[in-house]
């Protein structure tokens, strides 16, 4: 789980220091020759018939790939065809947009095809954010990245996402206890590891641990989008029961708790020692014995 979330984290790094960057344009870029380094491509279409010898990142337009990419392909809103002969030797990511032509004898990987009809989340969202008037511009863009970042980790890790909510209502206490442990354990690694960087040894572990609780607590909060959403839908009684959905409607909760003084702001704490807790507990869990209700049943049967 955390190595394909740090994937992701490295990804929209190298998207910023590495790599080769496409311009936006609307016209078709060919690609024959080898490429050493990551090959990242913005609103370009593009063809790859030569070598890619990193990974290849793809958002927006669209993507032909008849050569090789040596690690993994991640595309996101684009239109991906693959050609018969070329070659994946990492995991193929495609999140909205479309893929065409899959052999899955060509991809050494795991193959993650997600689609959530992101032009319906676009459309409300859209229409919620521009249309209310307490709503401010920088609010309105935490809506969005951190719906979008739910999503890819929800489209990445959907059965894990699932497993966890599941872990959480059947063992509330015990996670939000966990949260707290964890809270405290991360402060004390942090000061230990402070120290020690005077020393340098620090520093390399204080990155690992940064990094660590950043993809932990992404987990956790995509775990209580979902959550929240699923228990708001089934209370209300609503027809859609889309996972896209129900994280919408957790990003929303979160936001308005964002204006909501005192209260707001000491719910939000909670929640972040559950993010904590679902992460770790979620980790964890084989040695914690933390088991969901159905996985009892599944293990020791309906007496």
């Amino acid at each position: 789980m955390i190595k394909k979330i740090s994937i992701l984290l490295i990804f929209l790094i190298l998207i910023s220091v590495n790599g080769f960057s496409d311009q936006l344009n609307g016209k078709t870029k060919v690609y024959n020759k080898a490429i050493e380094n990551n090959l990242v491509s913005f609103g370009k279409n593009i063809i790859i018939n030569g070598i890619v010898e990193k990974s290849l990142i793809k958002i927006g337009g669209s993507l032909k790939l008849n050569g090789k990419v040596s690690k993994d392909v991640v595309c996101i809103g684009s239109i991906v065809e693959l050609g018969d002969n070329c070659t994946i030797g990492g995991d193929l990511i495609v999140l909205g947009g479309s893929l065409n032509g899959k052999n899955e004898d060509n991809i050494k990987g795991d193959i993650h095809n997600i689609n959530f009809s992101f032009k319906k989340i676009d459309t409300s969202l859209t229409s919620f954010v521009f249309n209310s008037k307490t709503i401010n511009l920088l609010k309105a863009i935490f809506l969005i990245i951190s719906l979008i970042i739910s999503l890819i980790i929800f489209g990445i890790l959907p059965i894990r996402v699932k497993k966890a909510e599941e872990l959480l209502s059947d063992n509330t206490l015990r996670i939000g206890s966990l949260g707290i442990l964890s809270v405290l354990a991360f402060i004390i690694f942090f000061l230990i590891s402070i120290i020690l960087s005077f020393l340098y040894i620090g520093i390399p572990i204080l990155l690992i641990l940064l990094i660590l609780l950043m993809c932990i607590l992404i987990f956790g909060r995509t775990v209580l989008y979902y959550s929240i959403g699923q228990k708001i839908v089934s209370k209300l009684n609503l027809s859609v029961f889309s996972p896209a959905f129900f994280i919408l409607i957790g990003v929303v909760v979160y936001l308005i708790l964002n204006y909501i003084p005192v209260v707001g702001f000491i719910v939000l704490k909670v929640l972040t020692i559950f993010e904590l807790g679902i992460g770790v507990g979620f980790i964890l869990r084989r040695k914690l014995n933390l088991k969901s209700i159905s996985e009892f049943v599944a293990e020791y049967g309906n007496d």
